[in-house]
């Protein structure tokens, strides 16, 4: 800036850099300690919550307005009076007021809009700042997750778009194109198409990048029925998988890259494999349906599989020993997905999506706004968001419970 003459009363130019600095570590240790949001005030809650019961209507009233003006701090109070309160009124009030300020903390964000088919898959990117839709109209479209608009859509594929991924360094975008028996690589920032990827004998379902993005995995349907290896930068096939004897619905890599789970749909099994060898590792066998839904958890310790015969299953994948069934699904299980942490996963059948528990393996959320089946699901990085996407041609952004 060009100088200018001291006029009187001005402030010294050292001492003014001595003044912001001073302002400057204020406002950062008064901002490090005020919280996003205060906690609620245990007393005031309980008096609150006992006055639900009031015989006086308008007393009633104010509670409830000022607990759902409060919303998440006084969740664990109401769930202590929901359970356990001797007035069976309170008890239904607090039913009612759980309901809605989940309802409103949890519920629908945001929906993405412009496919004109069902969405078969979902991804985040690694930053969360964009998300990847793959649906039956041919095409897949890049969102910005903020703002729920489209970037982009990727068009080229002969048939439907069944899986879709980000590459691990955020440049380019990976589908799979159904009956058209190719994946395809596109450039994120141009639209443009990269690279195919070529060599099923029958459809392409299953896609997937290896977590150092080197690799790309695919599955395959109809007689072919194979997991297929491709170097992602030369398009070069190195290895095939065989053992499924029913299309390979979905696949995915390991945390660590090492080995690979695929679901093998019409062959009612799920199997892990060993990346490096190629070797059948595990068959999770048990399942008396189609098995459409896998999740591997983070640390690599648990496998979950979804089917058509309603059920969710936990599987030991050193021993290939199902472990449990979770209770809840009344349909057909077509989506799971672990959350970051390993804590909690999500399942998908009609028009429903349920949040587990893991540990306890307890619905803890239900999301009810699609129209019809859930076929995808994805945990945002940071666990906060979920994305699904539906044969109702939407995808939505909804906010998880912490």
């Amino acid at each position: 800036m060009p100088s200018t003459a001291r006029s009187a009363g001005t402030v010294p130019h050292g001492a003014f850099r001595l003044l912001s600095v001073a302002c400057l570590a204020i406002l950062l240790l008064t901002t490090a300690v005020a919280p996003a949001r205060p906690d609620a005030d245990d007393k005031e809650v309980s008096k609150l919550i006992e006055q639900l019961g009031d015989d006086d209507f308008e007393v009633r009233k104010t509670a409830q307005k000022k607990l759902l003006d409060q919303g998440e701090p006084v969740l664990a109070e109401l769930r202590k009076a929901e359970k356990s309160h001797p007035d069976a009124d309170v008890r239904l009030r607090a039913i009612v007021l759980l309901h809605d300020i989940q309802k409103t903390l949890y519920g629908e964000i945001r929906r993405l809009v412009g496919h004109t088919g069902a969405i078969r898959h979902v991804a985040f990117s690694r930053d969360g700042k964009k998300a990847l839709t793959g649906s039956m109209d041919k095409t897949m479209k890049l969102w910005d997750v903020e703002t729920g608009k489209e970037i982009r859509s990727f068009v080229g594929h002969e048939s439907w778009t069944w899986s879709v991924a980000f590459s691990p360094d955020g440049k380019h975008v990976l589908s799979s194109g159904g009956m058209d028996k190719t994946l395809r690589l596109w450039d994120i920032d141009t639209g443009k198409e990269v690279r195919q990827y070529t060599g099923h004998a029958g459809r392409v379902y299953g896609a997937a990048f290896s977590p150092d993005g080197k690799y790309i995995l695919s599955g395959g349907g109809d007689t072919d029925c194979t997991l297929r290896l491709y170097e992602t930068e030369s398009g070069k096939q190195v290895r095939q998988f065989t053992g499924h004897t029913g299309w390979v619905w979905k696949v995915q890599f390991s945390s660590d890259g090492k080995r690979a789970l695929s679901a093998g749909c019409n062959d009612y099994t799920a199997r892990l494999w060993d990346i490096e060898t190629g070797k059948e590792l595990q068959v999770f066998k048990g399942h008396s349906g189609f098995v459409v839904a896998i999740a591997l958890s983070p640390d690599g310790k648990r496998v979950l599989t979804g089917g058509r015969d309603r059920t969710i299953r936990e599987w030991d994948p050193e021993t290939g020993k199902e472990l449990r069934q979770f209770a809840g699904p009344s349909d057909a299980v077509e989506s799971l997905a672990f959350a970051p942490d390993g804590k909690r996963f999500l399942a998908g059948e009609n028009r429903l999506i349920y949040l587990y528990d893991f540990e306890s393996g307890k619905i803890v959320h239900r999301y009810e706004d699609h129209k019809d089946w859930v076929y995808a699901l994805a945990f945002s990085p940071d666990g906060k968001r979920a994305l699904s996407g539906s044969a109702d041609n939407v995808a939505i952004l909804w906010g998880v419970p912490r």
